[in-house]
This record gives C-alpha cells, sequence and structure tokens, in this order.
C-alpha cells in the first residue's frame, strides 16, 4: 500500500523518498529532468549572454563566446573545444568541462575536474593540463570586457591573450587580441 496518493486520480510524476524519519516525501524532480533543466540553463545563459564573474573556489564551464564552444579537459590533460549542442540533454554536464577556480600569488589558475590538473602551457606555449599545482606557467589574469572576458598569460614582461583554435583542436596564444570568454558557474547538486 503507497504512503502516498495523486490528487483526483490524476498520475504523478513524483518519487517518494525516505527521509531520516523513515517517511516518504516527494522529490519533484528526476535526475534526468535535472540535467536537462541544468543543459537548458547553460545554453540559456551562453545565448543571453549571462556570465559569471569567477571568484576562487567556484566550479566554472569556460566558453568560447564565438562558437558557443566549452573548453574540455580530455584523457592526458589534452585541451579540445566541445560544440555545446553536440551532447546529449539528458545526461549530466560532462566532467571534462568542470574546472575550479583557483588563486595563487594574486593570479587566477583553472584546475580540470576531470583530471585534477592545471590548466597551463609548456615552454613552446602548448596548452594542456597536466600540471599538479599552480606555478608560473598555470598563471592567468581575467580582463573584463562588456561581452565577456579575455584570459591572457604571463609573458615576460607583459602578457599573451588566450585564443581559442578555430577547428576546435584546443587554445593557443598566437592572436593579438585572443578570444572572448564566458565563465558559467555550475552548481554541484
Amino acid at each position: 500500500m503507497s504512503l502516498y496518493t495523486n490528487a483526483d486520480g490524476a498520475e504523478s510524476n513524483l518519487t517518494p523518498d525516505l527521509t531520516q524519519n523513515g517517511l516518504f516525501t516527494p522529490n519533484p524532480e528526476s535526475e534526468e529532468i535535472s540535467s536537462i533543466r541544468v543543459w537548458l540553463e547553460l545554453q540559456e545563459a551562453v545565448k543571453r549572454n549571462h556570465m559569471h564573474d569567477p571568484t576562487p573556489g567556484d566550479t566554472l564551464i569556460i566558453v568560447d563566446k564565438s562558437y558557443d564552444r566549452v573548453l574540455a579537459c580530455h584523457p592526458g590533460g589534452h585541451l579540445i573545444l566541445d560544440n555545446i549542442i553536440e551532447y546529449d540533454m539528458s545526461e549530466p554536464i560532462p566532467e571534462r568541462w568542470k574546472w575550479l577556480c583557483t588563486e595563487t600569488d594574486g593570479f587566477i589558475g583553472f584546475r580540470s575536474l576531470a583530471e585534477n590538473k592545471f590548466l597551463g602551457h609548456d615552454f613552446w606555449w602548448n596548452f594542456v593540463a597536466r600540471a599538479t599545482a599552480q606555478k608560473g606557467d598555470e598563471n592567468f589574469i581575467l580582463i573584463k570586457r562588456q561581452n565577456g572576458y579575455r584570459i591572457q598569460s604571463p609573458f615576460w614582461f607583459g602578457f599573451k591573450p588566450l585564443s581559442a583554435r578555430s577547428d576546435g583542436s584546443g587554445i593557443e596564444a598566437k592572436q593579438p587580441d585572443g578570444t572572448l570568454w564566458a565563465f558559467m558557474q555550475v552548481r554541484e547538486s
């Protein structure tokens, strides 16, 4: 016998959960519906230019605003720009899209939640996420613009702006202005 009933004989889409006291309480949102809601919020935020101002401790998605692509950390620390619309909205947001914002010595850093490594570059300015700590090559500054941010990496007595490669194969520091980036905060449920 069920401990809860549907109103006026209507079917319910609520699923029961047990509380600590052993009482059933309705759970109004399934995991699949929650995933779809998060995806729609992400797509809407990108479309409407709703950005989050990143602060250390935030879990973020880093979006290339030119092409609505997400900076993703694949196995081995390889960076690829994934197209948002190519993913199944019934699934949770991929872990490889999530970055933890950090701060060291006044510089911002980004640690991949998928690989637990920091975004940075090697001696030849190839960008990867392979460092276990935020040091010089993993330091960045953010320059806020009207419609997004420029991410810049220290270089001698100046900075190099980060650019998304047009083919989506990663990021580089070769363009004079760099890419306009947006940050979307991910709230873990």
